[in-house]
């Protein structure tokens, strides 16, 4: 069983999306937000919201959108400051199903884990098809 919260952070409504999406695919998943900037939202109120969804427990694996952009940093800052806090930028859908139901434990090779796999699930079909095809 998973022992750590995800929260999805990213622009608009992004974030629920995924969340939505996921749950579609694998039913109810516990311990998993969403938290998407609005265009009337601050760093700080976004930072607020963020925090609330984040809670108090450890350890936490928050998925962002977009590196540097404002889900991003305000995770980020927010996770300097919890050192049981694991940020993983450029999020797909492959990734959050993985991370929300295969992943017990949230540690180094389990981040490591979680890139790999968010970078092998792009992929360009017409060359992976034309290779099929020679």
């Amino acid at each position: 069983m998973r022992a750590f919260r995800i929260v999805v952070a990213a622009h608009g409504d992004l974030a629920d999306a995924f969340v939505s999406a996921a749950s579609l695919i694998c039913g109810p998943l516990r311990e998993l937000h969403a938290v998407g900037l609005r265009a009337d939202d601050s760093p700080e109120t976004f930072g607020e919201r963020l925090r609330e969804a984040c809670g108090d427990d450890d350890p936490l694996l928050i998925l962002t959108d977009l590196v540097g952009g404002t889900p991003h940093n305000v995770a980020f800052a927010l996770a300097r400051r919890r050192p049981s806090a694991v940020v993983i930028s450029g999020v797909n859908l492959a990734v959050l199903i993985e991370a929300a139901t295969s992943i017990d434990v949230l540690d180094d090779a389990t981040t490591t884990h979680l890139v790999s796999l968010g970078r092998e699930a792009l992929a360009d079909m017409v060359t992976v098809v034309a290779s099929r095809s020679s």
